[in-house]
């Protein structure tokens, strides 16, 4: 494998650092003996006691609380998650963890919200940040607004999860999206560094597409890909504006209609769709994270939009490849990426097992388990005193957050009653990767936004 491995100081998340020193544990103190053995053999008993006592599980009371876990980190995504389980089951044998995934493609948010409904959710479960308002509102999530890990979020941080003044979901990363490179494939066709921006990755795919290669594979089952490109050239504009959150407000009254804003990032869509650098009707039965990871594993293609944790994904499926994640190319100037507070650690509400998920909930987001978990899913640490990924390979997105250029994908300052941006632009962004013209898009979803004001 081509990649380097490079400790990345990371700058913050608009304008905060996310990065500090990595916590140290404190060994658990040595056993005391009844004995006066001389002071080697008590140094060195001292020793033995002291491995022996930070080693061992707590003993058991004898009943063993079973805690239900539910999330859509399935596979390779999974990371450290099956390992943080283990060490806290091994910790505390009173309770025993059961994870249960889902992948998002696989129809999580489905099952999580029937369960939920139906009285059957899980004690805890973790929450894509586009639904959470939701949830909240139907009273299956608590509030951890006083759990230990809030002190160490940025300010930014607890911004993007506080809804309703209070925090239903404790992020776990800070996710990206942006565009990997195969620079195989580009030094192969005589492109020597990834696109930095729109006329540049135009003039790749051309170069890419006569070589025979493919230019784009992306995966958009439900919508990821399409709504990626989308997202990054539409809301960027509204985001760099000074009166960006007076824009958001109309758009969450209709006064500025949400298609009319998506209209240039469905227009992306569908050049690169109609140029032949994209495969609409494939990208649409392309698991994202899944199929186009395998697809783009196999050396053919240039580019991909994806997550941060498809790192993980394609580390094992072409571990030779010489790849970058960085800005998505559709603006102008420059790229930008999409950033999120993601994977929200929720409790449920209706659990009877609270106290046993609290404690679980404040194990896995301390601050080694937060820095495990980062690292495993080669992303970004929303503790201020947190470390994130040192792969090389995500080197080119953490630039384009130390220049703060990025736009969230998720943002509760939106009515999702209303408006729901990542929903919206997956939605309609299929419906052109499908054959829908761009008119007809930007009509259909003002009119799914006029009839949502008249329901709220």
């Amino acid at each position: 494998m081509k990649k380097k491995k490079t400790a990345l100081m990371m700058a913050a998340v608009m304008t905060v650092s996310l990065l500090a020193a990595c916590g140290q544990k404190t060994s658990a103190p040595a056993a005391e003996s009844a004995a006066q053995p001389d002071a080697a053999q008590t140094t060195e008993a001292s020793k033995e006691a002291s491995q022996e006592e930070s080693q061992a599980p707590a003993e058991s009371t004898g009943e063993v609380t079973e805690l239900k876990v539910f999330g859509f980190k399935t596979g390779a995504e999974e990371g450290a998650i099956p390992t943080l389980i283990e060490q806290f089951n091994k910790e505390n044998p009173d309770i025993h963890v059961v994870y249960e995934g889902i992948s998002n493609a696989g129809g999580y948010q489905d099952v999580l919200t029937a369960r939920l409904a139906s009285g059957q959710g899980d004690d805890v479960f973790f929450a894509n940040p586009n639904y959470l308002p939701q949830m909240q509102e139907a009273g299956y999530v608590e509030d951890l607004t006083d759990m230990p890990v809030v002190a160490n979020y940025s300010g930014l941080v607890k911004d993007l999860l506080t809804i309703n003044d209070s925090i239903p979901g404790l992020g776990m990363e800070i996710a990206v999206f942006g565009m990997f490179s195969n620079m195989d494939v580009l030094n192969e066709v005589g492109i020597e560094k990834a696109p930095e921006n729109y006329k540049e990755f135009l003039e790749d795919c051309q170069i890419l597409k006569d070589a025979g290669k493919t230019p784009i594979v992306a995966g958009a089952k439900d919508g990821t890909a399409m709504a990626i490109f989308s997202i990054a050239k539409s809301l960027d504009p509204v985001y760099q504006a000074p009166d960006k959150m007076e824009q958001i407000a109309k758009m969450n009254t209709g006064e500025l209609m949400f298609g009319d804003v998506m209209r240039p990032g469905y227009e992306v869509v569908e050049e690169l769709i109609s140029k032949g650098y994209m495969d609409g009707s494939k990208a649409l039965v392309y698991a994202p994270g899944q199929d186009d990871i395998a697809e783009f594993a196999k050396g053919e293609a240039g580019f991909m939009p994806g997550g941060s944790w498809f790192v993980a994904g394609l580390e094992n499926a072409a571990p030779d490849m010489n790849y970058t994640l960085g800005g998505i190319p559709v603006q102008d100037e420059d790229s930008l990426i999409l950033i999120n507070a993601g994977v929200r650690v929720c409790i449920n509400s209706a659990s009877e097992k609270k106290e046993a998920a609290r404690k679980f909930v404040e194990f896995f987001t301390s601050l080694d388990s937060m820095n495990a978990y980062v690292a495993s899913q080669n992303s970004f640490n929303p503790r201020v005193d947190g470390k994130s990924t040192d792969n090389a390979v995500v080197e080119p997105a953490a630039e384009r957050l130390a220049a703060a250029r990025m736009v969230p994908w998720v943002d509760s300052a939106f009515n999702t009653a209303v408006v729901s941006p990542w929903a919206d632009a997956r939605t309609y962004a299929a419906n052109i990767a499908a054959g829908d013209s761009v008119d007809n898009a930007v009509k259909d979803l003002n009119t799914q936004i006029e009839n949502n004001l008249k329901l709220n």
